[in-house]
């Protein structure tokens, strides 16, 4: 017996009804997804950045009796060096635990795991400001504090990269993420701008660990209530990777065909096309972000013998000049990301900006100290040269490689190429802090060179999948033009 049309229509209807409600739903969780990740990779930047904003209090410049003020150890002739050693100390476990973090995050409830990370960020920092409260002044116990901080703060990173990636498709991700991307800059500027508030000679500086360990603790609980890992855990399916336009099916459908695929193995994720290149181009990327990141605002105090032009320069002053740095990382990811969506390749930009960030840092080393105004110009623009790359890689190029026709359908495969890209560029942020620790003791214009060397060395790193791309760019336009040409002599 044939339906009547009135059923059939009936029927039709429900079903686009459904497909409206499924559509609508699933929007509302993206947004929230967005925001909760947001707030919680901001937060782990700003826990991170309190140390770097303190070493003008820990080791300072602003008496002339030296051995007065400070904290021991760091106020010592040595104190660069114990800055720049337990700065590593962070750094060093950061950068192992992220591989492990990686696999761990692709096999298990990343709600629990990025919560944990989370929390033990919180008191990893709240355990660096007990130290004043406490009166200590043994460097075993800032590393020893630092090493457990830096395994927590890598559980961050592949959890929050693949929830990101497996709520969000691949259709105009490089605006998307680069966007996204601005929590690492504004979890900066808050992480030096609130410890600041109490970095002052002789200051308080406990409160500027605590605070940040309290803020950290306290977004974990929304996240911990109210994050969904992945689509299918409320009855959707991924988003595609691979078309154009992304249709939503009904709910029933969903639920036929959504299936959990098996995590790929960490040297399968490291064969796909791309990941070494990235990986390599990153470590020397965030030897010199990092090396900003935790040196700046005391190279600021103390690199132009506490000057520029003729302004002393505090220690909440160079905290705030440092944040500039960061505010041109924000506007170098935005924009890096929206032209590489346009021109369909990322490496093309990436590229071009690094090789202009060395002439940039040469001038900025060499005449920062003109003029206050001079130095922010030069901050930030070199803020979104060196920032806007490592941003772009991180976040829509590991998730574009991790959505490589190889592997469509494995969604699982996010965390581990986020981790292995991040944490190889993580040994890179080990060594940058570490070198500028040891070298500034004696030139910091040395520091300076090795910095810019780092730069074009990235660039060299991705001069194949630049190639690459320029030749893909080349062909892609010669076969719009043939096309072109094919239509109007028909037309004629």
């Amino acid at each position: 017996m044939k339906p009547s049309a009135n059923y059939q229509s009936n029927f039709a209807s429900h079903g686009l009804r459904r497909q409206m409600q499924t559509g609508i739903f699933s929007e509302r969780i993206r947004i929230l997804i967005w925001i909760l990740m947001f707030f919680a990779n901001m937060c782990f930047h700003l826990a991170r950045r309190s140390f770097s904003a303190v070493k003008g209090v820990l080791k300072p410049n602003c008496s002339s009796n030296y051995s007065s003020s400070g904290w021991e150890p760091f106020n010592g002739p040595y104190g660069n060096t114990y800055l720049g050693v337990t700065d590593s100390s962070f750094l060093f476990t950061y950068a192992v635990f992220m591989y492990l973090s990686g696999y761990i995050a692709d096999r298990v409830n990343t709600r629990y795991f990025l919560v944990i990370g989370m929390v033990g960020s919180g008191l990893g920092s709240i355990l660096l400001g007990v130290a004043y409260f406490a009166n200590i002044h043994v460097l075993y116990y800032f590393i020893l504090v630092q090493l457990g901080t830096g395994a927590a703060q890598a559980m961050g990173w592949p959890a929050v990269m693949a929830v990101m990636g497996r709520w969000f498709g691949k259709q105009r991700r490089g605006l998307i993420m680069g966007v996204w991307n601005m929590h690492t800059s504004i979890g900066n500027i808050l992480g030096t701008v609130i410890p600041s508030i109490w970095a002052t000679c002789d200051g308080p500086w406990g409160w500027s660990f605590v605070v940040p360990g309290f803020i950290i603790i306290g977004v974990s609980v929304p996240v911990f209530l109210l994050l969904v890992p992945g689509p299918e855990d409320v009855g959707l399916c991924p988003p595609t990777h691979q078309t154009k336009q992304e249709s939503i099916p009904l709910i029933n459908e969903e639920v036929v065909s959504c299936k959990k695929v098996k995590p790929l193995g960490p040297f399968k994720t490291l064969m796909i096309p791309g990941v070494i290149e990235y990986s390599l181009s990153l470590f020397f990327i965030k030897l010199v972000s990092y090396t900003f990141l935790f040196w700046l605002p005391f190279y600021i105090t103390t690199g132009n013998h506490g000057y520029i032009g003729k302004t002393k320069i505090s220690a909440r002053l160079s905290d705030w000049l440092a944040t500039t740095f960061d505010v041109g990382g924000i506007i170098g990811t935005i924009v890096i990301g929206g032209f590489s969506d346009l021109l369909k390749v990322r490496s093309v930009l990436v590229v071009s900006s690094l090789v202009l960030a060395a002439p940039l840092l040469f001038l900025y080393r060499h005449f920062s100290n003109v003029h206050i105004s001079l130095s922010v110009v030069l901050l930030i623009i070199s803020g979104a040269t060196v920032n806007g790359p490592y941003g772009v890689i991180a976040t829509a190029v590991s998730s574009d490689l991790a959505t490589d026709p190889q592997l469509v359908g494995n969604d699982n495969a996010k965390a581990t190429v986020a981790a292995i890209i991040d944490g190889t560029g993580s040994l890179g942020a080990v060594i940058g802090p570490l070198i500028a620790g040891a070298i500034s003791e004696y030139s910091w214009n040395d520091t300076f060179y090795i910095l810019m060397a780092s730069c074009l060395i990235s660039a060299l790193f991705l001069s194949r999948l630049l190639i690459v791309d320029i030749m893909s760019c080349y062909r892609m336009r010669h076969k719009n033009q043939r096309q072109v040409n094919i239509r109007i002599a028909a037309q004629e």
